[in-house]
């Protein structure tokens, strides 16, 4: 009995195809089912399901010049796509967080973590390589090598929990995007706000300058062709390294007595310090996609690869930014080092509106990952039960929903740096360097983790740290938060 054909409004659903189902294991029989074809359409729904993080984060992976669904990328172009993946508005918050950490702590500190991040990307890897052998699929992601994870893990009791560990995965990616969203709605209204209220004795808050920005978004977010989107991206790049260049120029002519700089901060401040330092390594989600579309997938890891080439670059960006940026504020950086400008000089004036412009553009790129993860699993059970009519207007309406849902956390906590630290302990840290040595230690156990386990002993050291930056950087974020509120402090730096 073959599936019957089926329609769809928003292109979620497509022909069925029944060999695109996967095989169950081979090897050890006694292993639970991961797929089970059915006849009717849950399978090609499962299937969709289950591939739904890598065709979320499409667009991110795809060149600066336009999609590239078919073309497989050179070596030179994924070191782009990991560098373009990788670099957004956290290198701008970088001096705010090396603030809390001090001139000396602050930097051995985050090359470490970098040195972590990068070892727990090799960890998504090597996950990858050995579920890529088991299993008839050639293609796995995040949300994936989770669920195969607790699926063959050799406590039995844990195989219920493999669509809940898939599910886990796919929703703090999506409250990451989300968080990057609301991000932007602090950065790009403060920007234009900085710049106004120079020539306006009436200063209008900030809440009124989201609100514009919520309108323009909103009208932006009917946008859905990803080749539409393209040429914006590239606009938008070119405009943030423009940006970047003249702000670079700036802080390095001058800096504060090296000497009034503390080497190491207060303990209490280290946990902002963790929590922003780890929004700035945001591209744990691309890893096994970029790899996808590669040539010559086999010379991605390895000392020498493309990923650790291209996290040395962002790294090092990074740094060099952060470090000049502070040692030029000290504890005066801000959220974001364009805020930090002078405001009466016409160049950095235009730096800054340049700047909110390119993260304004870049708003559908980061919104199309939650959207496109969320929207399958509803769009569905709507178009079976209302068809394809409500379907249309249930998906404007479910997309303007989460648009609001940024807004208003951006609107209740108008502080950039604050926002950063909460959105970097909440989600990028679980995503870097608390699942991954989780999925590497049960899928290796007991006898591939190195003599000794030696690399258990080292992935609890990695999930102890990601668990107090957890724990603690949410805690302080959330504190934070509640008394920049309580207190009607300005929060719009």
């Amino acid at each position: 009995m073959s599936n019957p054909p089926s329609r769809s409004p928003s292109g979620i659903l497509s022909e069925p195809n029944n060999a695109s189902v996967s095989t169950p294991f081979t090897e050890q029989p006694d292993l639970p089912l991961l797929y089970k074809a059915h006849d009717d359409t849950s399978s090609m729904i499962s299937h969709l399901d289950e591939n739904n993080e890598n065709e979320a984060v499409a667009p991110l992976v795809s060149s600066i010049y336009g999609e590239q669904n078919e073309n497989k990328t050179t070596k030179l172009e994924t070191l782009m796509h990991i560098i373009k993946g990788n670099i957004g508005a956290g290198i701008l918050a970088f001096p705010y967080a090396l603030s809390k950490a001090g001139i000396l702590f602050g930097p051995i500190a985050f090359w470490i973590m970098g040195a972590m991040t990068l070892y727990c990307m090799h960890q998504l890897l090597r996950c990858h390589s050995h579920y890529q052998y088991r299993i008839s699929r050639q293609k796995c992601d995040f949300g994936d090598i989770m669920r195969y994870t607790l699926a063959t893990c050799r406590w039995r009791c844990v195989h219920r929990y493999a669509k809940l560990g898939k599910f886990i995965i796919d929703g703090f990616i999506v409250v990451t995007q989300l968080g990057f969203c609301a991000v932007y709605f602090v950065f790009v209204p403060a920007s234009i706000k900085q710049v106004v209220d120079h020539y306006f004795v009436h200063n209008l808050p900030i809440q009124v300058y989201q609100f514009i920005m919520l309108l323009l978004v909103i009208g932006f977010s009917f946008i859905r062709s990803l080749k539409v989107l393209a040429p914006i991206s590239l606009a938008a790049n070119i405009i943030t390294i423009g940006g970047l260049i003249v702000i670079m120029q700036y802080v390095v002519q001058d800096h504060i007595p090296l000497k009034q700089l503390p080497l190491i901060t207060p303990p209490s401040e280290w946990p902002v310090f963790f929590a922003a330092a780890m929004y700035v390594f945001e591209g744990i989600g691309l890893v096994l996609p970029i790899q996808q579309k590669m040539k010559e997938p086999e010379s991605y890891g390895g000392v020498t690869g493309v990923l650790n080439i291209g996290i040395i670059i962002v790294t090092t960006l990074y740094f060099f930014v952060g470090f000049f940026g502070y040692i030029r504020y000290g504890s005066d950086a801000l959220g974001s080092i364009t805020l930090n400008l002078p405001n009466d000089n016409i160049v950095y004036q235009i730096t800054k509106i340049m700047y909110a412009v390119a993260v304004f553009l870049t708003y559908n790129l980061q919104f199309y990952v939650p959207f496109s993860l969320l929207w399958p699993r509803l769009c569905r059970k709507v178009f079976y039960r209302y068809g394809e009519i409500t379907v249309e207007k249930c998906e404007h309406a479910f997309r303007i929903g989460l648009i609001l849902i940024t807004f208003i956390v951006a609107a209740l906590i108008p502080n950039l740096g604050l926002v950063i630290s909460l959105v970097g302990a909440v989600a990028s840290t679980a995503l870097s360097v608390i699942f991954p040595p989780i999925c590497e230690s049960i899928t290796f156990w007991p006898d591939g983790l190195g003599r000794y386990k030696w690399q258990l002993m080292l992935n609890l050291l990695i999930i102890s740290f990601g668990l107090y930056v957890f724990i603690a950087g949410t805690t302080l974020s959330v504190s934070n938060i509640i008394a920049c509120i309580r207190d009607g402090a300005r929060c719009d730096d």
